[in-house]
């Protein structure tokens, strides 16, 4: 019985001492993460894509990869992808007040101002840090949604929570010019653009007749390569 015992534990050392075979070991989710995320920020897009794509396929409910890889998309102009990514992301996480800014931003591109407003003001309700928001409410109000009023009441919002904006001159300018009783927006399809309308000081019916006289007579004048949607970039989010 003794040797048998000792057998038995020669035997379970002998195979205890066996190397176990190495298999190569799958990168787990957060290694794939760090990767992705930086070849985003490196701007190497379609890498950092594949990589993302691959953790919402092991892990659909990733809310981070979600987020990142509707950025992408966003970038690349492919705004429905770019929307259900972070609806799906909201979903997930309802407190990632950036993916309620970035659907917003998708809706401004779309010239849907009211969706574009809507959430804006959802993303600073959620995040109250997203003080940007205002400046692109009122940009909706102005650009799609032509209404003077809530452009004004928006920028003068912002720059009372965002008095350091190195934009703030800019910005106060044109709601001073905006406040001017003779400023018209120019309605869509307009010979002239809002960012011509807001360098003339104000739109008038005369400014706007002489506008197209010189358009006419073939002087016009280069459009300016300062857009509104510009004047914040929010490419760092």
């Amino acid at each position: 019985m003794a040797t048998k015992n000792i057998l038995l534990k020669i035997l379970l050392a002998t195979i205890l001492a066996i190397p176990s075979p190495s298999f190569p070991q799958e990168e787990g989710e957060e290694e794939l993460l760090r990767k992705a995320t930086g070849y985003f920020f490196q701007k190497k897009f379609d890498m950092a894509e594949s990589l993302f794509q691959q953790i919402i396929d092991k892990n659909p409910d990733n809310a981070q990869a979600c987020a990142y890889l509707g950025d992408i998309f966003l970038i690349k102009k492919r705004y429905d992808g770019a929307l259900d990514l972070y609806q799906k992301s909201v979903q997930i996480n309802p407190e990632a007040g950036e993916n309620y800014f970035r659907i917003g931003q998708i809706y401004y591109y779309r010239k849907d101002g009211k969706q574009a407003v809507d959430n804006f003001k959802k993303a600073i309700e959620v995040d109250t840090q997203l003080r940007f928001a205002y400046y692109h409410i009122g940009l909706t109000y102005l650009m799609i949604l032509r209404d003077k009023g809530n452009t004004i009441a928006n920028w003068e919002t912002y720059l009372q929570v965002a008095p350091d904006d190195p934009q703030y001159d800019r910005i106060k300018r044109a709601i001073e010019l905006l406040k001017d009783p003779n400023f018209v927006i120019p309605p869509p399809g307009s010979d002239m653009t809002i960012e011509e309308a807001l360098m003339l000081g104000g739109v008038t019916i005369d400014k706007t007749t002489h506008r197209t006289t010189d358009k006419e007579a073939g002087h016009e004048s280069k459009k300016t390569k300062q857009k509104l949607e510009d004047i914040y970039l929010d490419d760092d989010l």
